[in-house]
C-alpha cells in the first residue's frame, strides 16, 4: 500500500479494499437512461467512478469498469427541445431503445444521445465498457435475475413499503413489461403464473399474451429492483449515486437490502454525489425537460483537464456550478496554479502540496505526468490578444507567443487554449469583453482640446518603446504628457480613444491594451482620428 492519501478518490478506493477484501479484480458501475441529452450534471457520475478506477489501479488493483445505458426505459416526456415533437408523442410509453431519432442521424432516439456522449469520453481519458440494457434483457442474459425475483416479490414488497407512507398494492410486481403488439408498457393486468410463465393484458391495444420470460424482448425489472439485480449479476464493488437515489428510503437503501436478501450479493460501497449546474444558467438541468448543458458544450469553453480537475477538486457530496460568464478566467487562472504549484519541488509531508499534485495528476486525460509542464498562455490576455488579431490564432501566436510556444506539444496547448478563448468571446463572454480593432481610421468627433490631447498621444506612442515599458510607467506617461498637457477630462478623453480604436466608449485597460495593439496599428488607428 502506498502512503495515506488526502484526496477523496484514493480514500475511497482504500475503502473499496478494505470492505470488499483483496481481490483479482474490482468492479466499478456507473449508468444513466438516456432520455434525453446526457448533461454535464450526468457527468459527475461517469467521472466520480474513473477517478476511483484510477485510485485502484495506482494501488496496483486491476478493474473492471461497466457504464450501463438504461436503454430499455420507458419513453415517459418529450423533451421540449427536440424537434418533430408530434411523431415523439406517438411514441410515448415505448421503450427508448425503440423510439425513432428525431434528428435522423441514428438507429434510435436513445443511440442518438448514446453516441453524442460516447464520441467525447475518449478524449477526457475514460474509456468504460459500455453495456446496453435494451440488447441484454433482449438476449434474455436476465431472465434468472427476473425469475428470482418474482418468486420473491412478496419479500421484495415488504422492503419497499418499509420506506412508503403507502403500501403497495397486493398484486404488486417488480417488473413492467412492454406489449408485444403495441411496444407500450400500460397494462391492465400483469401477473406472474410460475416457472418462466408471464401473463400481461394491454390497456392501449387490449392485446393479452402469455410470455416466456427466458425468450421474450419485452420483460424487464423496475428500477429498484433492476440495480439490485445487476449489483449481483455483474460483481458490482463500487457504484456512486446522486441526491434522488440516496436519502432515506432512496433506490439505493433499499436496493442494499434487495442486493443481500434476494441476490445474496453485498451491496457495493457508495458514495453519493450531488447536483452540478451552470454559474448563471436554468438551476438545476433535465435531460426531459431539455434544459441541459452536455459535455460537448462544455469541452467548447475547457480542455478535457480543466474540466476533469473541475471535478477532481470537489468533494462528490458538494453542490457546485461550472462558470460561463466572466468566471471563467478565474477558473482558467486557478488550473494554471494548481498545475504550476503541481510541478514545484513539493514537501510529502506537506497536506496542501499532496493534495494539489495528486488533483493535478487526476485531473489529466492520460493519467501521466509530462515530464515538462505543458505551455499555457494566460487566459485573460489570450482573449485580448485574440481580439487584437481578429480572432485568429495562428496570427496571434506569431505576432506574441513565438518565444514561449517552442515545441509542437507546446504549440497544440497554445491552439487548444486559443480556440476555448475564441468559443468563450464569442457565445458567453459580457459584452464589455467582446471588441474588435477598426480595420481603418475612423473620424471620432472631438473637442479642440481632444484633438490635441490625441496628437500628444501619436507623440508618445512614436517616441516609447512599447514592448518594454511597464504599463503603470506608461498609465503616468499619458496623464503628465497628454491628459495634463492637453488640460482634458481623463474620463472623456479615454472613451475618444476608445472610440478611436474599437468604436466603443470604454475597453480594457489602456495602459495594457496600448502596449497589446503594438506602434504600427496605434499610429494607423490614432493618426487621422
Amino acid at each position: 500500500m502506498q502512503a495515506p492519501s488526502p484526496h477523496w478518490a484514493d480514500q475511497a478506493a482504500q475503502r473499496v479494499i478494505k470492505q470488499r477484501g483483496d481481490k483479482p479484480k474490482y468492479t466499478v458501475a456507473s449508468g444513466i437512461t438516456p432520455s434525453g441529452v446526457v448533461h454535464i450534471g450526468n457527468f459527475r457520475e461517469v467521472i466520480t467512478v474513473d477517478l476511483i478506477a484510477r485510485s485502484l489501479r495506482r494501488l496496483g488493483k486491476e478493474v473492471r469498469f461497466i457504464y450501463s445505458w438504461d436503454d430499455f426505459d420507458t419513453f415517459r416526456k418529450v423533451p421540449a427541445n427536440l424537434p418533430q415533437q408530434e411523431m415523439l408523442t406517438t411514441h410515448l410509453r415505448r421503450p427508448i431503445s425503440r423510439v425513432p431519432d428525431p434528428f435522423g442521424t441514428d438507429a434510435s432516439y436513445a443511440a442518438h444521445n448514446i453516441a453524442a456522449f460516447e464520441k467525447n469520453l475518449p478524449q477526457m481519458g475514460i474509456k468504460p465498457e459500455f453495456l446496453y440494457q435494451h440488447d441484454r434483457y433482449s438476449a434474455g442474459m436476465y431472465a434468472s435475475g427476473i425469475r428470482q425475483a418474482l418468486e420473491q416479490k412478496d419479500k421484495i414488497r415488504a422492503i419497499l413499503d418499509a420506506a412508503r407512507t403507502e403500501p403497495l398494492a397486493v398484486n404488486w410486481l417488480p417488473t413492467a413489461i412492454y406489449c408485444e403488439k403495441c411496444d407500450r408498457d400500460e397494462m391492465h393486468v400483469e401477473r406472474y403464473e410460475g416457472e418462466w410463465a408471464y401473463f400481461y393484458h394491454c390497456r392501449s391495444c387490449d392485446h393479452q399474451a402469455t410470455t416466456d420470460i427466458r425468450h421474450t424482448k419485452n420483460l424487464k425489472l423496475n428500477w429498484r429492483t433492476d440495480w439490485p439485480m445487476r449489483w449481483a449479476f455483474e460483481q458490482v464493488d463500487f457504484e456512486p449515486g446522486g441526491k434522488d437515489h440516496s436519502s432515506d428510503g432512496g433506490s439505493y437503501a433499499t436496493g442494499k437490502v434487495i442486493a443481500a436478501e434476494v441476490y445474496n450479493w453485498p451491496p457495493p460501497i457508495y458514495v453519493q454525489y450531488d447536483f452540478v449546474s451552470i454559474k448563471g444558467g436554468p438551476g438545476k438541468m433535465s435531460s426531459s425537460s431539455g434544459n441541459a448543458i452536455d459535455l460537448a458544450t462544455v469541452l467548447e469553453i475547457y480542455s478535457p483537464e480543466m474540466i476533469r480537475w473541475i471535478f477532481a477538486r470537489q468533494k462528490p457530496n458538494s453542490d457546485f456550478s461550472i462558470a460561463f460568464d466572466e468566471d471563467v478566467i478565474k477558473l482558467h487562472d486557478e488550473f494554471d496554479r494548481c498545475e504550476e504549484q503541481a510541478y514545484a519541488p513539493g514537501d510529502a509531508s506537506n497536506q496542501k502540496w499532496l493534495l494539489n499534485r495528486r488533483i493535478y495528476e487526476l485531473a489529466l486525460p492520460e493519467s501521466e505526468v509530462p515530464a515538462v509542464r505543458p505551455y499555457r498562455p494566460p487566459f485573460r490576455v489570450l482573449t485580448n490578444r485574440l481580439q487584437i488579431c481578429g480572432g485568429d490564432a495562428e496570427r496571434t501566436l506569431e505576432r506574441y507567443y513565438l518565444a514561449d510556444v517552442k515545441t509542437p506539444s507546446d504549440r497544440a496547448s497554445f491552439l487548444s487554449r486559443a480556440r476555448r478563448a475564441s468559443a468563450w468571446l464569442e457565445h458567453y463572454a459580457p459584452d464589455d469583453f467582446r471588441y474588435a480593432l477598426h480595420a481603418e481610421p475612423v473620424l471620432v468627433e472631438v473637442t479642440t482640446a481632444q484633438a490635441k490631447a490625441l496628437g500628444y498621444l501619436v507623440d508618445l506612442v512614436k517616441a516609447t518603446d512599447l514592448d518594454s515599458i511597464d504599463p503603470k510607467e506608461l498609465n503616468q506617461a499619458i496623464y503628465d504628457h497628454v491628459v495634463h498637457a492637453a488640460e482634458v477630462d481623463p474620463k472623456e478623453f479615454f472613451t475618444v480613444v476608445y472610440q478611436s480604436l474599437i468604436g466603443r466608449n470604454q475597453g480594457p485597460r489602456l495602459p495594457g491594451f496600448l502596449k497589446e495593439i503594438g506602434q504600427e496599428r496605434l499610429l494607423e488607428l490614432l493618426s487621422r482620428a
